[in-house]
């Protein structure tokens, strides 16, 4: 399990490389049509749509949790 959290660690402190790796003529492009601000925007909707579904799901699972609890 640590071995994970810390590949995990590793893989977001390289994230800022690997953006300057892939060049930024893209970004550059987006950000001049305006573009930059839907793509954004989905992605923020996106995880605003994972949060609420995580929160969602863990209130199920601990309201499941509970009756297991009190029918043994």
């Amino acid at each position: 399990m640590k071995s994970f959290v810390f590949l995990g660690f590793l893989l977001m402190a390289l994230m800022p490389l690997m953006g300057v790796a892939q060049g930024v003529e893209m970004a550059d492009a987006l950000r001049q049509s305006g573009k930059i601000y839907v793509v954004v925007s989905v992605i923020a909707v996106i995880f605003i749509g994972l949060a609420i579904y995580l929160f969602s799901l863990d209130k199920k699972i601990s309201k499941i949790e509970k009756e297991s609890k009190k029918n043994q």
